[in-house]
Parts: C-alpha cells; structure tokens; sequence
C-alpha cells in the first residue's frame, strides 16, 4: 500500500500555471475591489463629517454673514425669524406687558406720523405733550381692555356654535355695532381729554361732539379690516395687527380732521364748559 501511495503522489501533476495566474489575479481584483469600496466608504464618511460640521457652523454664523447660496437676503431672515420667536415666547409668558409696550410703540410712531402728514411739525413744531399723551394711552389705558375684547370675542363666538366661515361676520358686526366701537372711541375721547386736563362737563362735551363722525369714519374703515383680521390673524395677534393698522387710522384722522380745526373746537368745548 505504501508503494502504491508513493507512486500516485508521484503520478500526480502539479496545478497548471494558468490557474494559479488566475486565482492571483481574482485574489489580487477582490482586494483592490475590497480596499476600493473601503477608501469611498471612508470618503463618504468623511465628506458626511464635514457636511455636518458646516451646517453646524452655518446655523451658529448665518445671523451674521448668511449662506453662499442664499447671500443678503439669508442675513436678515434668521435674525428676523430669532425676534419673532422671542416675541412669541414673551406673548406667551406675558401677554398684557408685551401688548402694553406694543401699543405704546405703535401709538407714538402713529402720533409722529399723524403730525408728520397734518403739517403740524412743519408750522408749529414737535408736539412732545400730544406724543406723550398717545403713548400713553396706547401703552397704559388701551391694551387691556383690547385684550379682554378680542379674548371675549373668541369666547363669545365658540360659546354660540358660531360655525368657522360665519366667525369673521359675527365677530365683526358685535365688535362695531353692539359695544366696542361705542365704548372704544368714547373711551379714547374721554382719556386724552383728562390728559389733557378737561373737566368732567368738558370731557363729555368732547364724546358727544366727537363720537358720531369717528364711529361713521370708523365703520368705513375698521370694518373690512377686522373681516380679515379675524379671518387670517391668530387671537393673540389680533391686538397687534390692530395696532399696525391703527398707524394707517392715526394718519387718516390727522388728514381728515386737521390740527388747527380740532384745536378751535376744543377751544369752543372749553368755554362752553366754563360757561
């Protein structure tokens, strides 16, 4: 047996050339292929890293020098979308301090813009009382009564079942013609002129005098306003866009009723009051 195996051993040939030229080459391919894949699997890695990296840098410096892509425009937009996130957060927190320093903001640019188109700055100055007096009201005497108007309003409306597309209507017709047209602008009336210093007789005479043409003018132009204010705006920003809007009112009135002529009726209102 022994004999035989050593003959069968010698008998056997050995691979040929050929296929070890082969195997070499499969074994040399699938390693070249293998380190390949792993040199752009650690690319990809890589650039992925990097990606990150400057998206994270991006998010913290965007504010101040904005995106390749995006340039200027990229600038103003994080800075402006950071104010109005902190401005959510403080109506959330406090809603009748935020409203107040709104709408004595908006009341004094109001008043400056008012005296501003009526030619009062041009001919007699810089009214400094009359601001003060506007940006006073605006930021002490009006945001909380509007904050609980527009607050029972939205009540008012779930509280009837008063369906979504009828909402605006309902809102619109109690807000003007059942209590805060009324009550809103006789207030107005009645708080500048204590400001101002008028007495009681003298600050009722004022209402009266006054109310009739502000609520006519009011209607023709609130009305259209809050249909779309109470359409499209939250509750809690329909203060504020009253107080935007209320910017294009202050100038309407300055035009419509100018200085000299508001000033010769209260004049007339102030003797009949001492009469």
């Amino acid at each position: 047996h022994d004999s035989r195996r050593e003959k069968s051993s010698a008998n056997a040939r050995p691979p040929p050339s050929c296929l070890i030229d082969l195997c070499s080459v499969a074994s040399l391919g699938m390693w070249l292929h293998v380190s390949s894949a792993m040199r752009i699997s650690s690319r990809i890695a890589q650039s992925n890293t990097l990606k990150k990296r400057v998206l994270f840098r991006l998010k913290g410096t965007e504010a101040r020098a904005g995106t390749i892509q995006g340039g200027s425009c990229n600038v103003i937009r994080p800075a402006w979308r950071r104010w109005m996130n902190a401005y959510e957060r403080c109506l959330e927190r406090r809603p009748i301090l935020t409203k107040s320093i709104t709408g004595g903001i908006l009341f004094g640019l109001g008043d400056i813009l008012g005296q501003t188109l009526s030619g009062q700055m041009q001919y007699q100055g810089f009214d400094q009382l009359r601001f003060i007096r506007a940006t006073l009201f605006g930021g002490i005497f009006y945001p909380l009564p509007a904050h609980i108007h527009y607050n029972f309003l939205e009540w008012l409306t779930v509280r009837v079942g008063i369906s979504t597309s009828r909402a605006p209507f309902f809102k619109a017709f109690v807000e003007q013609f059942v209590y805060w047209s009324y009550l809103s602008n006789a207030y107005y009336h009645a708080v500048l002129g204590a400001l101002q210093g008028f007495t009681v007789n003298q600050v009722y005479d004022r209402v009266a005098s006054t109310l009739w043409d502000t609520l006519k003018a009011q209607w023709v132009f609130w009305i259209p306003v809050q249909l779309v204010n109470f359409k499209y705006v939250p509750v809690r920003h329909q203060l504020n866009f009253v107080l935007v809007v209320s910017l294009v009112w202050t100038s309407f009135l300055s035009l419509a009723f100018p200085p000299d002529l508001v000033v010769a009726e209260e004049g007339e209102e102030v003797e009949r009051g001492r009469g």
